[in-house]
């Protein structure tokens, strides 16, 4: 189920980091030389201390791994640059493959037949040739003749799966050959299940916190409601402002003492003309005396207090101004 869920997953950064850990699962001993390019996996096989370097490029795992071995070995997967070329996991490897059991396989290779090293086979070479060399000469041919190598003492492996020491060889082989048993085994995995029961947990939080959400939705909707409203009446609040704002605004004008002065002003030119007017139809006899005394007496009573009004009105704005006002 765990190899599944990757396999489902599309992203590449996701299938990168996948293909990586399948490295450190399969694995033991895997070094981290730079990040998510370049690892080192150490085993020993036939006595010798050896290593894989495995290189990822960006297109990885669109595109194959690079794998060396180190120290140079003599076996048909490794060229003379010391590159696995023709392992059959890295030949068939595409984006689907596991890149920990491509490198877990070539490891089992070399440990059930352990290669010699590149300058093995030119030591023995060489001795036997002394040997035979010897023997025509006519001296005294050796009893035992044995090339020196440096003593290598194996690395303690370190077991990941301590649940893998309880298994048979037969069932270990049968692991490795069915997909479908290792990820059985892998869902055995205290790890794997902690893993489900928090991914489970978490799915219950999510699902509680969605029915919160929705047992919320008619209080949001109501409140989506009255915010309509209120915004409604702000907008006809915000009408009536301007339109009372215009009406200040007008009857301030006509209200203002300067206006109200000229005003003053023009209304008693206004009786003043009347007035005079009065005394043309007197003077024409089209209103008798006492016709004529009333109204013009009306007349330029009101002018005079116009003006005096005015003048009054003049002053105390002056002394305003002159206080700064």
């Amino acid at each position: 189920m765990l190899s599944r869920i990757f396999r489902d997953s599309e992203n590449a950064a996701v299938n990168r980091k996948r293909q990586i850990d399948t490295l450190k699962v399969f694995n033991d001993n895997v070094t981290e030389i730079q990040e998510d390019v370049e690892y080192r996996v150490e085993f020993n096989a036939g006595g010798y201390g050896m290593a894989i370097l495995v290189s990822l490029s960006p297109e990885f795992p669109l595109e194959k791994p690079v794998l060396k071995v180190t120290p140079q070995i003599d076996h048909p997967w490794v060229n003379e640059q010391s590159e696995i070329i023709s392992a059959p996991g890295l030949l068939n490897f595409t984006v689907h493959s596991d890149l920990g059991r491509v490198v877990q396989a070539i490891i089992r290779e070399f440990e059930r037949r352990p290669p010699p090293l590149a300058g093995d086979v030119a030591v023995g070479t060489s001795t036997q040739q002394r040997v035979q060399e010897a023997c025509t000469n006519g001296r005294a041919s050796p009893a035992y003749v044995m090339p020196t190598f440096p003593l290598v003492y194996p690395q303690q492996r370190v077991l990941q799966f301590s649940e893998l020491l309880d298994l048979t060889n037969a069932e270990l082989e049968q692991l490795n050959q069915s997909e479908d048993r290792i990820d059985e085994f892998l869902d055995k995995l205290p790890p794997v299940q902690k893993l489900y029961k928090t991914v489970d947990d978490m799915i219950t939080k999510n699902e509680e916190l969605a029915k919160e959400n929705l047992s919320k939705q008619p209080q949001l909707e109501k409140l989506q409601y009255s915010v309509r409203d209120k915004l409604e009446t702000v907008a006809a609040l915000k009408n009536s402002y301007e339109n009372l704002s215009q009406e200040y605004q007008r009857l301030s004008d006509k209200y203002a003492p300067s206006n109200i002065k000229e005003s003053l002003r023009l209304a008693a030119l206004r009786s003043d003309e009347e007035s005079e007017r009065i005394a043309e139809r007197f003077l024409g006899g089209k209103i008798n005396v006492e016709q004529f005394v009333n109204k013009y007496v009306q007349k330029r009573t009101l002018s005079q207090t116009r003006k005096t009004k005015e003048e009054k009105l003049g002053s105390q704005l002056n002394e305003l101004q002159r206080a700064g006002y």
